[in-house]
């Protein structure tokens, strides 16, 4: 028996579609002709999910249908991952993604709330300081090159984001020493 969802959208019956018509491309037909055991039971997944699909039921994932599509990360989003849970072991977890912003509440701020990235090289990491130098928004950016603080001068929405200072680095340690320098307040 066939249901029908009064609710569901054009949208919703197209994304169906879709994903039948995804499915149906991950059957080797060949090998199924040819009696390959481990197809003709991936063509019977897809035909079952099929079924679900023409009932009006949303199919996400299928096992044994769905696992050669794993999603495998670039070298940039390894190094990043490798990078965050670094300085999260440095204890600077709660300050990735953020910047620290002058006259706030709350001065840790996400990056994200800064309306653009201009005048800023390529990134893995930025991480809030523990203070700015001048009223704005100040980050400290780790790439793969080195470390370099940048700040974005109020308001920013009418700025770049400037380069205070840089420093390269050759391995783990010395980038850590550089973020643990450039992160702490100054003493005055």
């Amino acid at each position: 028996m066939e249901e029908r969802h009064e609710d569901d959208s054009v949208q919703d019956w197209i994304d169906r579609a879709k994903r039948a018509h995804d499915l149906v491309d991950r059957v080797d037909l060949d090998r199924v002709t040819a009696h390959d055991a481990e197809e003709v039971s991936k063509l019977d997944k897809v035909t079952s999910a099929l079924d679900d699909l023409s009932q009006g039921q949303n199919v996400e994932y299928v096992p044994g249908v769905d696992e050669d599509e794993a999603p495998t990360l670039d070298e940039s989003q390894i190094r990043r991952s490798e990078l965050m849970e670094l300085l999260d072991t440095e204890g600077y977890g709660d300050r990735v993604g953020r910047v620290f912003m002058a006259n706030t509440d709350d001065p840790i701020r996400p990056l994200d709330l800064i309306p653009h990235q201009e005048g800023l090289p390529a990134f893995d990491v930025c991480i809030a300081p523990e203070h700015t130098p001048a009223e704005g928004a100040h980050g400290i950016f780790v790439s793969e090159r080195g470390v370099f603080a940048a700040l974005i001068p109020e308001p920013v929405t009418r700025h770049k984001w400037r380069i205070l200072r840089s420093r390269p680095f050759d391995d783990e340690q010395e980038m850590l020493e550089t973020v643990r320098r450039f992160v702490a307040k100054p003493s005055e």
